[in-house]
């Protein structure tokens, strides 16, 4: 029985010892401070002071307004033709009555109809002789004009055209 309580003593001595080297105790300290001092708000730096950033507005410069969307002008053209092979042309109208009523008036002779009526490209008319009539016809171009005219009359040559402006 001896024997376990000079265990149980060496035991805790030697518990007690480590404790008291964890915790810094030393009776040989002449400084008088303990190591268990817990800093003070005095001792904390002071935060720097928050000020927000100035806005200064952008210098807005007049600009003009983006452009809206415009269609393209319609240039409406058409051709007449008299009995006798009088030509009424037109081009660069708003509309394809005002240019058909040009074409009517430029004819020189009477009883003329309107045979093509066309926008943004061009007109043009041929004549077939074996059937004695005139067709119109219409395309992009001049040539695609004249050739759509003289398909429509079976055959025969072209005898006018006009293009408009695109």
């Amino acid at each position: 029985m001896v024997v376990v309580i000079v265990a149980v003593t060496g035991v805790l001595l030697l518990i007690g010892g480590g404790v008291f080297l964890l915790a810094g105790g030393d009776s040989d300290d002449s400084s008088g401070t303990s190591a268990a001092v817990r800093p003070t708000l005095s001792d904390l730096p002071t935060p720097p002071t928050y000020s927000p950033p100035t806005y200064t507005p952008p210098t807005l410069e007049p600009t003009t307004p983006e452009p809206t969307y415009s269609p393209p002008p319609m240039n409406y053209g058409a051709i007449a033709v008299g009995r006798n092979g009088a030509i009424g042309r037109s081009w660069d109208y708003d509309s394809p009555a005002a240019a058909r009523r040009r074409a009517l008036n430029a004819c020189p002779a009477t009883g003329c109809k309107v045979l093509t009526t066309f926008v943004n490209g061009c007109g043009a008319v041929a004549y077939n002789s074996r059937t004695n009539r005139y067709w119109g016809g219409h395309g992009d171009t001049r040539t695609e004009a004249q050739r759509n005219a003289i398909n429509n009359a079976g055959g025969g040559r072209w005898v006018a055209w006009v293009c408009t402006t695109r």
